[in-house]
């Protein structure tokens, strides 16, 4: 595995990781998928002694899962695999630059601010 490959599938790894744990998605898809799993590990006693739910809740437990079913397709299929993680990485990186240019927009306001409140 290249190391472009292993940060791709990184990415693709966090994005959806995050996308089951913490968003709505489409057609509100992830937020039903939880429902459902907290439903059943609420009916079945082993999947809440076992915490099974946080499998789903949790993006650092599930992005092991999540890794472990990329290395698979990764070694079963090998770089089409990128076929289906390049939207995720992408996706991944289009968030990563929202987050810096918020901080960016932050730092600039605060600098503007303590300018101002000198002269």
């Amino acid at each position: 595995m290249t190391l472009n490959i292993f940060f791709y599938l990184a990415l693709a790894a966090w994005r959806l990781a995050s996308l089951i744990a913490n968003e709505d998605g489409p057609w509100q898809m992830f937020k039903r998928f939880r429902q459902r799993a907290e439903q059943w590990c609420n009916k079945y006693r082993f999947c809440r002694e076992l915490g099974l739910y946080e499998l789903v809740a949790c993006e650092w437990c599930n992005s092991i899962w999540i890794g472990a079913g990329l290395t698979v397709a990764y070694l079963w299929i090998g770089e089409t695999i990128l076929y289906l993680a390049l939207p995720l990485a992408f996706s991944t990186v289009a968030i990563v630059i929202k987050y810096i240019v918020q901080l960016l927009q932050t730092a600039q306001q605060f600098l503007d601010n303590t300018h101002k409140s000198h002269e």
